[in-house]
């Protein structure tokens, strides 16, 4: 008994010596934390105790994970210390691992360990089946001797195959669980063996601690936006969902921190393709000798964008600052490797809901709403969920800024269109007037099968010609209620079940002399 007694006074004497050479790092858990996609700005408080060195000189050291900016660390004292910093140095050192940490590098220990025994043991394995194949060709001297050597070798070699075969999928589970527990390691750690040991000397009136507040950025840490949208028509409104995705890798559990995610503006919409413009213009005179040049000519002259504004005004551009506006999450437990959603916002946003098709591209129709908000959004560029009525259409990205928007939700198979060419002369050349002419004659054909109506957005490229010695003539019923240079818009509102046609009729009138590209609507 007192054998025991006095090995447990060696002990702590011994832990208590082992704590005194300890150097005197404050350990804190974050205050506040603000995550960007790909990283985070931490603030944390800690009471300190002031280390004095040599004579005057009085210093205090704090610990920050080994994905720290270092170059981004700020600290100060509040403003009624009677303390001031007068210098910040740093250093690496050798992490001390929390409790979860160490016991995943006790568990990689202890896996790779069983890994390397199975390995000795297969390799044993298939050094006794070589043996025993090498066997196969000795020589024995009767027949009773080569049937015992036969029984021996089948015996043993049966053996240590059942054995091998027994052993490696054991050797693959070790193999898959020791890269399991070594992603956890590195999401816990942010792969990061060492951590930084920051020394601050103050100087000022005698204290034994001191309040820090600093405030460093750090990488391993970040979040996504994830996103639902779903449209419902007959209600008139889009139901906008929006949850963040949150992860931190610093080595160390945040326990009820004050989160906030920073939010970027974003610059991008969704939009299905653009009609392409039609073009009606005089072709290159291929002169003698110049049959490439004017090849390279023409294909230039057809790749190059539209010249005159007037003519084909390219679509607007909104240039935005790289500003950012931070969402308050509230306290959260984050423990560091895992993953957590967060709900940040939902909401019903007014929509007017139209189908948008443009028949010369094909029969379908895009579901197309709308949106006038009250405020002006920023929401940044993320994966969103797109449903109509509870039906989940797939996943594209989405992002919003400003008050108005537009958001297509797929195809509706039950509204389509169709193109019919009703009459076409081309090449008609008169005599007395010098002139060719060409007239073309469609109807587009809009069916809605839906039970309920709709209202319809067709879209047509207006022909645009590139000389003046060209002359066309349009005629439309109905007509479009807009025209630009390059596009013409029909709005036509539909009952449910009904059919409706648009017909357009175009004459064109060239000198005679003029050889004409009629684009790609010919």
């Amino acid at each position: 008994m007192g054998n025991l007694f006095r090995e447990i006074i060696a002990g702590l004497c011994a832990a208590i010596i082992f704590l005194f050479l300890l150097p005197v790092n404050s350990w804190s858990t974050p205050r506040e934390v603000t995550l960007f996609p790909d990283s985070a700005h931490v603030v944390e408080v800690s009471k300190a105790k002031i280390k004095t060195e040599g004579k005057d000189r009085r210093v205090v050291a704090v610990t920050l994970p080994g994905n720290a900016d270092m170059e981004s660390f700020t600290a100060h004292l509040p403003d009624d210390a009677k303390l001031k910093i007068d210098d910040v140095g740093w250093r690496q050192i050798i992490r001390q691992d929390e409790t979860k940490i160490a016991n995943l590098r006790k568990q990689s220990k202890k896996l790779k360990e069983e890994r390397r025994s199975l390995q000795s043991s297969i390799r044993a394995l298939e050094t006794q089946i070589q043996f025993w194949q090498l066997q196969t060709k000795a020589k024995t001297k009767t027949i009773t001797d080569a049937n015992n050597m036969s029984a021996s070798i089948g015996k043993n070699m049966r053996k240590f195959y059942h054995d091998k075969i027994t052993m490696e999928p054991e050797l693959e589970k070790i193999n898959k669980r020791i890269s399991e527990v070594q992603e956890e390691l590195d999401r816990a750690t942010g792969k990061k063996e060492t951590a930084w040991e920051v020394t601050l000397v103050l100087s000022g009136a005698q204290a034994n601690e001191a309040t820090l507040t600093y405030s460093y950025t750090i990488s391993g840490c970040g979040w996504q936006p994830l996103y639902r949208l779903e449209a419902r028509p007959q209600n008139k409104h889009t139901v906008f969902s929006w949850e963040a995705e949150i992860w931190q890798s610093t080595g160390e559990d945040w326990n009820h921190v004050h989160i906030n995610v920073a939010t970027l503006k974003p610059t991008s919409t969704i939009a299905p393709a653009d009609l392409p413009p039609w073009v009606i213009k005089p072709r290159p005179l291929h002169r003698y000798g110049m049959e490439k040049k004017a090849m390279k000519i023409e294909a230039e002259d057809r790749a190059a964008p539209l010249e005159a504004a007037e003519e084909a005004p390219a679509a607007p551009q909104q240039v935005r600052e790289s500003t950012y506006s931070v969402w308050k999450i509230g306290k959260k437990a984050l423990p560091a490797g895992t993953r957590q959603r967060v709900k940040i916002q939902e909401e019903t946003w007014p929509s007017e809901f139209t189908h948008l098709l443009r028949p010369s591209l094909g029969n379908q129709s895009f579901v197309r709403a709308s949106i006038q908000l009250a405020g002006s959004k920023e929401i940044p560029p993320g994966t969103a969920l797109f449903a109509v009525d509870g039906a989940i259409l797939g996943k594209r990205n989405f992002a919003l800024a400003g008050k108005e928007a537009i958001i297509f939700f797929g195809v509706d198979p039950l509204v389509t269109s169709t193109v019919q060419l009703l009459s076409q002369k081309s090449g008609e050349r008169t005599f007395l007037a010098d002139r060719q002419t060409y007239t073309w004659d469609w109807r587009i054909d809009i069916q809605n099968a839906r039970t309920s109506p709709i209202r319809a957005l067709v879209e047509e490229p207006n022909p645009q010609p590139r000389d003046e010695r060209i002359k066309l003539t349009l005629k439309h019923e109905p007509e479009p209620v807009e025209k630009t240079p390059s596009t013409l818009t029909w709005s036509i509102d539909m009952g449910a079940g009904e059919k409706k046609s648009l017909f357009t009729s175009v004459r064109l009138e060239a000198p005679k002399d003029m050889n004409l590209d009629l684009g790609w609507r010919r």
